[in-house]
């Protein structure tokens, strides 16, 4: 579910010394001097922003988007909840949850997961996609069977989604 975005909403809630961080890593901006600049009062950082060149905003607005989207309670729950994936849950995770938690807002918790967990990344993305669809229903209707992993049962299930899409609309032949 996409929040509203735009670049000098993104720039006035995340603080300046990440956004340093964050272009710095995209090697854009270099001569930018954002302890100059005031938190929130980013008329001169949106200003730089636009005099890149289209091709780079984009590239970059694909991050910030998304940032952006993961900078609220659910997203830093999948950020913490992917962790436990990477992560041992003895030492490592405790550490990781008390850091995030200890900075003071979530897009810094986004931000700081996006610039210094890159591994956590893609999967805290999705784990917030899936728990944010509106459209989830339960069928409690379902017989209670064990699921057929076989592999004659997967491939039947293999053939029959490559079938439906195919005469649906012509695709799914690598299925």
């Amino acid at each position: 579910m996409s929040r509203h975005y735009s670049p000098r909403d993104f720039f006035r809630n995340t603080p300046n010394a990440l956004l340093a961080r964050y272009f710095a890593s995209r090697e854009v901006l270099q001569g930018f001097d954002f302890a100059a600049m005031k938190e929130t009062k980013v008329e001169p950082l949106f200003e730089a922003w636009m005099a890149l060149l289209e091709a780079q905003r984009a590239k970059m607005e694909v991050d910030l988007r998304e940032i952006g989207d993961m900078s609220n309670e659910k997203g830093v729950k999948a950020i913490i909840d992917e962790a436990l994936f990477h992560m041992d849950e003895e030492t490592e995770h405790p550490a990781f949850v008390a850091l995030l938690m200890a900075l003071p807002g979530h897009h810094d918790r986004a931000m700081t997961a996006f610039l210094d967990y890159p591994k956590l990344w893609k999967g805290a993305t999705r784990l917030y996609h899936a728990d944010t669809l509106s459209f989830w229903r339960k069928r409690k209707n379902l017989p209670k069977i064990k699921a057929g992993v076989e592999p004659a049962n997967v491939a039947a299930l293999e053939e029959g989604i490559r079938r439906y899409y195919q005469a649906l609309d012509g695709r799914a032949m690598q299925c």
